[in-house]
């Protein structure tokens, strides 16, 4: 079963509030931000036929493509997720017909299609508003798939002639793309927080401060100020993003879509009336 996918991006009242405030406090004690360390031959009257696609695009978000290479491998991580919320909520585990379109709307496959939609929301729209802040200069699965190979063959010469290899000796596909892209995403907020720092007004810095001086300690407004104003800013970034996932413009193609399964399922079976041994 393919790891466990960490959680798509949650608005900043669920993920950054009580959390980032004691991160916050921290922040205010170290001063610092923290650093982030990844043919010519005879001409033919016949025009000739065209090139195969071999791994076509089934998706676009803002006008970024999706690949079914790139759509298989968001959706193959998010597999986990949905065996775990299927048995959690209605005690159902895997069975012949458990991926199946008979399924229904409420069913794994239609659950497990809507998680890697939102994924995919995530990552275009990061990577497209990376390339607009200069952020990323090359954001396609396929240079990404060239990466892959390139720091994989690297990897292997180190290890051949000995030298120190820090991480995996070779990565897996899924988690060097999910590294790149967590490296991507981190890159993003820092300039995006960046240029928000500029809305944050001084009311602001000064209520922060007054509504949360039980956590802050024996911090004056002075020494809390440059805290407070990355995590007001970041919380700007933050919300921003939410809003650009919420008006994506998302057009998939249904048809090629269906062809996407973790596996090939017989219709689907009503999983109480299986033996132990089809279990």
């Amino acid at each position: 079963m393919p790891d466990m996918l960490c959680r798509p991006f949650q608005p900043w009242s669920n993920r950054f509030f009580r959390p980032g405030l004691f991160l916050l406090i921290g922040m205010i004690g170290a001063g610092a931000l923290l650093a982030h360390q990844l043919s010519d031959g005879p001409k033919s009257v016949v025009p000739a036929a065209p090139a195969p696609v071999t791994d076509p695009v089934v998706a676009t978000i803002n006008g970024e493509p999706v690949s079914a290479a790139e759509y298989r491998l968001v959706m193959e991580r998010k597999v986990s997720l949905v065996y775990s919320y299927f048995k959690e909520h209605q005690n159902l585990d895997d069975h012949p017909g458990y991926w199946s379109e008979s399924s229904g709307a409420n069913g794994p496959l239609a659950k497990l299609r809507e998680m890697t939609r939102e994924e995919l929301v995530h990552i275009k729209v990061c990577q497209g508003l990376a390339q607009t802040k200069g952020v990323a200069r090359e954001t396609s699965f396929a240079s990404f798939q060239s990466d892959f190979e390139r720091e994989n063959t690297r990897r292997a010469k180190a290890k051949a002639e000995k030298q120190v290899i820090y991480g995996p000796h070779q990565y897996r596909e899924t988690s060097y793309y999910y590294i790149r892209f967590g490296d991507l995403v981190f890159k993003l907020k820092q300039a995006m927080a960046r240029g928000a720092e500029l809305k944050v007004t001084e009311s602001e810095i000064k209520k922060f401060y007054e509504e949360n001086r039980s956590l802050l300690g024996d911090k004056s407004l002075a020494d809390a100020r440059r805290g407070i104003v990355m995590f007001l800013s970041t919380k700007e970034a933050e919300q921003e993003l939410d809003a650009l996932y919420a008006s994506a413009r998302v057009e998939m193609n249904e048809a090629m879509l269906r062809s996407i399964v973790p596996r090939m399922d017989p219709e689907s079976q009503d999983p109480a009336k299986l033996t132990a041994q089809q279990r």
